[in-house]
Order: C-alpha cells, then structure tokens, then sequence
C-alpha cells in the first residue's frame, strides 16, 4: 500500500456465469474519505435532489441540485438496473489490506457495493456510517453488522466525552439513526421506480432497507444479547478441557469452521483446520493428549494465570497451538506465500509474508484455547479479520474495549469510559506474551524458527498498546461527520 497515495481504493470485481465481468472502482479520499470521482456533464432525472427527495433531506435544492447518492450511483443503476441471466455471481473485493472472494447471490453481492457507495456519497445521513466504510467488510452479516454499528456508535461517544462533549452511553440516539437510515433506503427505492421495475439495484435497495430494520430490531432483541454474551465470561469458562467431545458437550452445537491455506510457488500446500464452539467460542480440536512437554501448566507458567495445576494441567493457549507447531519448519522455510482464509461468510486472501499468516492463524488460535486471560479478546476471534492493519487494530480493539465496558458483568456500574484502566487491560495480555516467549525456549527447534516465533505479530502487536492523542485525532478526522 503506498501511504502516499492520497486515495483509498477498493475494486469490487463481479464475474458471471457466462465468463464475462464487471469492475467497479471505488476510489476515497485517504482523509476524509470523500469519494473521488469526476463530475458528469449532466445527470438523469431521478438524480435530482427534488426527485423524491428523502423527508429528513437537510439539503437545500439551491445548494445541492442533485442527490448526492443519486450522483455517484448513476454506472451501478445503468449497470445493474437492466437484466442480467445470472442469480450467482463470483465476487471479488481487493482492499489496500486485503481481497475478500465469496460465490454469492448477485443481490447480496450488490447490496454490499451500494451500502459503501451510500456511506461516502456525503449524504449527511448516512454519514454516520462513514467510518464502518473506510473499515468496509465486503458481505457482512446482520450479527456482524450490528456488532460493528454498535462498537461504531461507542467509538463516536468516547471520541465526544474526549472533546468534553456529552456522550451517549446508554445508546439512546443509536435506533434513530438507524430510523433516518431507513427513510433515506425508502426513498431512494422510489427513485429507483423511475428506472427499473424489477432488476437488481431495486432489490438491493429493498434489502438494504429490510438490514437497517433488522439492525434497529437487534438493539432490543436476540442478536443485542447475543453479542452481550460475547463479553459475559461466565459463558467462557464453563470447563477447561482437551477432550474435543467434551467441550462440544458444554458448547451450543454450533460451529465456526475456519481453514488457513499457505499456497507457495512451488504448488506445494499447507493446510490448518480449525473448528470453534459458536456460543463459547472454544477450539475444538486441540491436540489429544499425551501433549509435549512444553505446553505443561507449569512450563514458564504465565504470572497472573489463575488455573490451577491440578485441575488444568496444560496451558490452555499451548495446547491450542501444539498441532500448529508440528508444521513450522516446513511451513516457514519459504519466506512468503499466497495465504487464502476460508470461513463460512467470505475468503479472505493476500500474498504476504508466511509470519503475517502465522501470527493471523495462531491469535485466532490462542485467544479460542481457552486461557482465561486472552480470552477477554474473545469478540475479536468472533469477528476475526486475517491481516489486520495497524489502523484495523486500534479501530477495532477500542470498539471491543468499550463494548467491554457496556456489556461485561464486571464493568457494570464502573464503565472505563475515559480509558483509565486500558494500559492495565492489555498489560494482563503482555504477561501473557512474554511468558510465552518464554515456553518457546523450552520447545525443540532451530534458532531461526524460534526467532521468527517469538516476533510474531500475535505476540508483539499488543506491546505498550495504547491510544495516543495521535490516534485520537486521526479518528476524529475518521468521524468528524459521523457524529454532532
């Protein structure tokens, strides 16, 4: 990615059945995430701003001619808005961090493009949803939606109380938003009238307005005390164990499967398998006993670990990675790799570094094992993002801290709003860290591979982790809009 560049772009790839493709590309202000495009000459009727103009519009039509969805969705609706002999689509999203490939129904393809069009056209309305744009998840589920919105919303109110401004904690102006949202999807559906009657754009929009609506539903129904469940760790720590029948017993019977792919150029493959438990997100199939030495409870033992030997006798977190290790020497002789993430949702693929995988796959891994530290990241395996950025990271690790605080038993009635308490937060998982840089030593391998282990980034990435006024300001200028 070259940070110089002052756009943003993301390049969403349809192809068809019949072989044929279409490439829309998105192109955003690095900043402000304005989109960047060049005016037309003239623009169909219903771009006007009067056209079934939205009735929360603020836009004055002397101001503002035209829609400004309506201006930049005009080569979607020509495009898609005519028939297409296809229900299936192979999809394709190439972002600065990553590509995202799924087969996928054309509506739900389409409905992911119109979504990040809509958040950065500069419809004040949808402005709100700008930031969820520059951190686009292609295909994204209404759980995950919802989660998203709501770490969102909290990141607004943090950034707020830290201007001195009034927050909104108890999440009271969230539904409206998601109200205006909705009036602006219904609206825009009528402009689509004018164009088609049946096709794809239509229907999109049709779905986008049913997803606001369910989102809206969420905050006060299953999908809110689903992910409140996410921080409840009661629901965690039902058993410790390495019998992958039992932990399926304790868990809901629901399965996450995620399988990471190292492709090198040599054709040659190497290939991890990993099952976990939906509702308490344990790993599944951990290594059978006996295990190695080295993944005993008592083997550079983590100083805050509360287990106790007797009940625990190996680390959770080493048992988690001990079949991984088997493969390391072969996996990392080669330097890099096309890594292909495959999950039920979407794929994720990048050609990157083999230690970029690794410390992807193996957080994955540790913060599911079961260790009673980690497992406070725990939403973030729930939502697990191969290759996360820097930027990624401080995004969503603040929106998972700060739904912490709303959600979690123990911050009931003394919420960390103001961040006091997050250098202590991740302390707890740096002891973690370095404890387990320590257990590697006792492991048999080359000098080399031990190295690379020890820097990887699952290990170091949370090393003097902290939100900087530097951050603080470069989210402000992410949410500037988003919030008044």
């Amino acid at each position: 990615m070259d940070k110089t560049d002052p756009a943003r772009t993301i390049s969403y790839k349809f192809k068809f059945d019949k072989g044929n493709e279409k490439t829309f590309v998105i192109k955003m202000d690095r900043k402000t995430l304005d989109l960047i495009d060049d005016p037309k000459d003239s623009y169909p009727e219903w771009a006007n701003l009067e056209y079934q103009q939205c009735s929360n519009c603020p836009l004055d039509p002397k101001d503002h001619p035209h829609c400004p969805i309506a201006m930049k969705m005009t080569e979607i609706v020509d495009f898609f808005c005519k028939p297409i002999d296809c229900e299936a689509v192979d999809l394709s999203v190439q972002t600065p961090e990553r590509t995202y490939k799924k087969r996928v129904g054309l509506r739900s393809s389409v409905v992911s493009l119109i979504g990040i069009y809509m958040a950065t056209s500069g419809c004040p309305i949808m402005d709100k949803l700008r930031p969820m744009a520059r951190h686009h998840l292609p295909l994204a589920t209404t759980p995950e939606t919802t989660y998203r919105s709501l770490a969102n919303y909290l990141i607004a109110q943090y950034l707020l109380a830290h201007q001195g401004k009034e927050p909104d904690w108890e999440l009271n102006n969230l539904g409206p938003i998601y109200d205006a949202i909705k009036t602006v999807n219904m609206h825009f559906r009528k402009r689509l009238l004018k164009v088609s009657r049946e096709d794809y754009a239509l229907n999109a929009i049709l779905t986008l307005d049913a997803h606001a609506y369910y989102i809206n539903l969420s905050l006060i129904g299953d999908t809110f005390y689903t992910i409140e469940n996410l921080f409840d760790e009661s629901v965690r720590t039902k058993s410790i164990s390495y019998d992958s029948s039992q932990k399926a017993e304790n868990g809901s019977g629901d399965i996450r499967s995620y399988q990471y792919q190292f492709i090198f150029n040599n054709n040659y493959v190497t290939e991890f398998n990993f099952d976990i438990d939906a509702e308490t997100l344990y790993l599944l199939n951990t290594q059978e006993p006996p295990l190695p030495s080295w993944t005993k409870l008592d083997c550079q033992k983590c100083p805050n670990c509360p287990l106790d030997q007797t009940l625990c006798p190996h680390c959770p977190a080493a048992a988690g990675i001990a079949n991984v290790m088997e493969s390391l020497s072969e996996t990392l002789a080669i330097p890099e790799a096309d890594i292909l993430v495959k999950t039920v949702e979407r794929d994720f693929f990048k050609h990157t570094s083999v230690a970029e995988g690794l410390s992807s796959m193996m957080s994955l891994l540790m913060i599911s094992s079961g260790c009673p530290v980690l497992s406070r990241l725990k939403p973030l395996a729930n939502h697990h993002l191969p290759f996360e950025s820097t930027e990624e990271r401080i995004y969503r690790t603040l929106g998972m801290y700060l739904l912490h605080q709303k959600f979690s038993p123990k911050s009931k009635g003394h919420p960390d709003w103001t961040l006091n308490n997050w250098p202590k937060f991740f302390e707890e998982i740096n002891m973690v860290r370095r404890s387990f840089c320590s257990r590697f030593r006792e492991i048999p391998i080359e000098g080399d591979i031990l190295n690379i282990l020890i820097n990887l980034d699952c290990f170091i990435g949370y090393r003097d982790f902290r939100i900087s006024e530097d951050h603080n300001r470069d989210l402000q200028k992410l949410f500037e809009r988003s919030y008044s």
